[in-house]
């Protein structure tokens, strides 16, 4: 059966702001919904026709539509983001997907290539795991802990995981923020989607992306290891690699005008 257009977008909550020739897509990374790209949004609105909408499961405002079975991978995720810009039929778009949504997006570019003119990829990681030489920054036990912390006590949980990928201290508003949303996220929808972002490894589909691309990397993230940016400027042809004055993994949120000032550069 095919989805109708209509119901793409209704059900990944799909918002346009604008009309400008030029399309700008914002996609949040788990755990995040698309108030994160305010700041962004704002900077932004003048010269783009803005496009942002939720993927399955990754926030709060998209569970109903989480099939646990269906989205073990990143791949249905890469096949969501096509439909959704096939809907709106979007031309050589500027992508830019934070985190896990950073890598849904490449894969989503190798689907369709010409849905997107850019991809900027914010805080992004193709594996999370330290694999042989490859430093993705979490141990396979450290993934294990993770999962098994917040099978326990997901609400305690929640206000560790926000400290730790913020990189700010319990009060912080970013901190509140991140951890409100992941407290509106079901928690066994969280835990699997977080599952399958830490165990999934696209690194042997890197040479498959042909779109230009950015990868954009905070100084200090606890959640990327800075080697795993390095990883992905290498193996992605012809990509550039900033990395921003800022410490966190949602930059986007906690030092905005760092995330918008390097937009600035990148996306013309």
């Amino acid at each position: 059966m095919i989805e109708s257009g209509s119901s793409v977008l209704e059900r990944h909550n799909v918002s346009v702001i604008g009309s400008r020739a030029e399309t700008l897509v914002l996609i949040p990374g788990f755990g995040t919904e698309q108030s994160a790209w305010r700041h962004v949004v704002e900077a932004f609105r003048d010269r783009y026709r803005i496009v942002l909408f939720d993927l399955a499961g990754v926030g709060p405002g998209s569970q109903a539509h989480f099939d646990h079975v269906r989205y073990g991978s990143l791949d249905a995720y890469a096949r969501d983001v096509v439909a959704v810009l096939e809907t709106l039929r979007v031309d050589r778009g500027l992508c830019v997907g934070h985190s896990v949504a950073g890598m849904v997006a490449a894969l989503a570019s190798v689907k369709a290539p010409h849905l997107f003119g850019k991809l900027i990829m914010l805080g992004a990681s193709a594996c999370y795991r330290n694999v042989g030489d490859y430093r993705g920054g979490f141990e396979s036990a450290d993934i294990d802990g993770l999962i098994d912390s917040a099978t326990r006590d997901y609400m305690q949980w929640t206000a560790r995981f926000g400290q730790m990928v913020v990189s700010r201290p319990a009060e912080d508003p970013t901190v509140r923020e991140f951890v409100s949303t992941l407290r509106a996220m079901r928690p066994d929808m969280a835990l699997s989607l977080l599952l399958t972002i830490l165990r999934s490894d696209v690194r042997n589909r890197l040479g498959e992306v042909t779109v230009p691309a950015v990868i954009l990397q905070a100084r200090q993230d606890a959640a990327v290891a800075r080697e795993a940016a390095e990883y992905l400027h290498d193996r992605l042809a012809g990509s550039v690699l900033e990395i921003l004055d800022a410490s966190g993994h949602l930059p986007h949120m906690s030092a905005p005008d760092t995330v918008i000032a390097a937009l600035g550069r990148h996306l013309s």
